[in-house]
Order: structure tokens, then sequence, then C-alpha cells
């Protein structure tokens, strides 16, 4: 796909990552803060950009102890 990147730990907003859960679930856009949940319960995570729009996130979530 032409313009597009990954990164890890890339920037996204919470506007962003609630629409593209809705769409990817098939449900109106939540209000979620997962600027807060993925800084507290992730080891990290990649966005993918197509240009400036977000169209993928891997969230790789940790206990904050010995499991990833």
């Amino acid at each position: 796909m032409d313009g597009m990147r990954c990164d890890w730990r890339g920037d996204f907003t919470n506007g962003e990552l609630n629409a593209l859960h809705a769409g990817a679930f098939e449900h109106q856009p939540f209000d979620d803060d997962w600027q807060q949940l993925v800084h507290k319960h992730s080891l990290g995570w990649v966005t993918a950009r197509s240009g400036h729009d977000l169209v993928g996130f891997v969230n790789v979530i940790w206990d904050g102890l010995v499991h990833a």
C-alpha cells in the first residue's frame, strides 16, 4: 500500500482508535481512553497509517510482571 507506515509505540488519539475499533467490530464508537489503557497495561503497540489515517493497531498486552 502506497504511503503505508508502521510504527512501534506510534502516536494515536483516542478518537482515532475508538473509530478504528468500532469499524473493525461493527459497533458505534465508544469513548474509551485508549491512551491510559495502553500506557498502563501494554508492553507496546504498533500503529499502521496510510498517509495520516490510522488503519491498523496491534496491542502487545502485559500484566506488569513476567507475562507478556
